[in-house]
């Protein structure tokens, strides 16, 4: 009996609602501390050597710690950071995509009319791109979906013209200050309500509108967009976190390199004055006149009398190699060819296979990441709250050729046409391979061009992002 007895103080443990309550809620507490407290443990390790007693980090002056501001200072000021950040979005997004519901061009199905009428009045891909660009300065970055009803409610169902604005705030502007607690919620861990504060414009300090300091919006009004994914479904990782130790270096070997090089290439003088010549003080102070005038000023003649001047010799120092390297090891830990990190995609100096190894990144970016985590979600949401038709299924078709240059296209083009006498008909239109190989357009009259109603006027103030 006595070994029973647990089982059944147990059983009415269980029994009682309240009591069942508190232990899951216990529970699912715990498990969310037992994950915070194993990322803190893992952020503070990995930066050590000699079995802890030396700090490299200390050692090198590097931050221990970096705040999503210190991000966006060093994107702001710093044009390998700011292409660190940009270079993967901008590829991602570059010309946009489309939504299909059907292949044939000739059918415009009332999904895909309600879709160009939106993203002609919100410029959706644009947003998408800023979106991830300002998700890359933190953790995380949120798209507010502005739309009728109280930011602290979920959004129900709206019509497409109800949906006014979308406006991407970054993680230091969206904090998040309340999670999904239950463990038999499908979004445990997740967001549940976000905290937006931004109210002013970083650049000219003009406000704008948008919602007030420390208003809670809830999750279905906001896009998480997360990039780095690993052991955790909200916070990814900043692009600038992996090199900022490497661009600490370049900006030591660039700045000091330039100050080095601004010492040496100015030489300096040595004034000998004949120790058997006796100065008056007048003669004194025009000397340091006369010096002053041909060292800070253009003038480059010297009168001196009883005066030897000697040139310091001095070689011009050279930084170039070692700024190289560090360029390197940066390129190879954001994944990014040097080349296209550095500017020279369309220009002459990016391989050809730098050129087929960046496209092929930013295809399987497209599929696995913006597709997937930023694309399919905001349009499910839009056809769950009635925003957009309910299609049969829809497919993001991307915009291939848009970095491609005339030659190229010129070469798609032929292929193309070639194609087409080979087989004997016509594969594709010759104005499809206008419209969307050259980039000319249909021959007018060929292609019925969709009519897009005149968007309605907001019933919001749209928030300039």
């Amino acid at each position: 009996m006595s070994e029973k007895e647990p089982v059944q103080s147990s059983m009415l443990g269980r029994n009682d609602p309240e009591l069942r309550h508190l232990v899951q809620e216990h529970t699912e507490l715990r498990a969310l501390h037992s994950m915070v407290m194993a990322r803190l443990r893992f952020d503070n390790t990995g930066n050590t050597m000699f079995n802890g007693r030396r700090n490299m980090a200390v050692a090198l002056g590097y931050a221990e710690k970096i705040d999503p501001g210190a991000y966006r200072a060093r994107y702001q000021r710093n044009g390998v950071a700011s292409r660190v950040v940009e270079a993967k979005p901008q590829s991602t997004w570059r010309g946009g995509g489309e939504l299909v519901e059907d292949d044939d061009p000739k059918v415009i199905t009332d999904f895909e009319k309600a879709w160009y009428e939106l993203d002609g009045r919100l410029k959706v891909w644009n947003m998408f791109e800023r979106a991830d660009i300002l998700a890359g300065l933190g953790r995380y970055a949120v798209v507010l979906i502005g739309a009728p009803g109280n930011f602290e409610m979920p959004l129900q169902r709206v019509r497409t013209q109800d949906v006014f604005y979308l406006s991407p705030f970054a993680e230091e502007d969206a904090p998040i200050s309340e999670f999904v607690t239950s463990s038999v919620d499908p979004r445990f861990g997740q967001a549940l309500f976000y905290e937006l504060r931004r109210v002013t414009n970083r650049a000219s300090g003009v406000g704008t509108v948008g919602a007030p300091v420390g208003t809670r919006v809830h999750w279905s009004r906001c896009l998480h967009i997360a990039d780095g994914l690993l052991d955790d479904t909200v916070y990814g990782y900043p692009r600038l976190e992996r090199v900022w130790n490497l661009l600490d270096d370049l900006e030591k070997c660039t700045g000091g390199g330039s100050e080095a090089f601004w010492k040496r290439a100015d030489r300096g003088l040595q004034f000998d004055l004949d120790k058997e010549m006796d100065l008056s003080e007048p003669e004194k102070a025009r000397m340091k006149t006369e010096i002053e005038q041909y060292t800070n000023e253009l003038k480059r003649i010297l009168t001196t009398r009883g005066v030897t001047v000697n040139e310091l010799g001095s070689d011009v120092a050279s930084f170039k190699e070692p700024a190289a390297a560090i360029i390197d090891q940066i390129a190879a830990s954001v994944g990014i060819p040097q080349r296209i990190l550095m500017g020279s995609e369309a220009g002459h100096l990016a391989s050809t296979q730098d050129q087929e190894n960046w496209a092929q990144r930013i295809r399987d970016r497209r599929r696995q990441y913006a597709e997937p985590l930023i694309v399919n979600p905001f349009v499910d949401r839009l056809i769950e709250w009635g925003a957009l038709p309910k299609p049969k299924e829809y497919r993001v078709r991307w915009s291939e050729l848009e970095s491609l240059g005339d030659g190229d296209r010129a070469k798609i083009a032929s292929i193309l046409a070639k194609a087409n006498k080979d087989q004997g008909e016509e594969i594709i239109t010759s104005d499809e391979i206008r419209d969307r190989i050259l980039g000319l357009g249909a021959r007018k009259g060929k292609i019925r061009k969709m009519e897009i109603a005149p968007a309605p006027k907001p019933g919001l103030a749209a928030v300039n992002g």
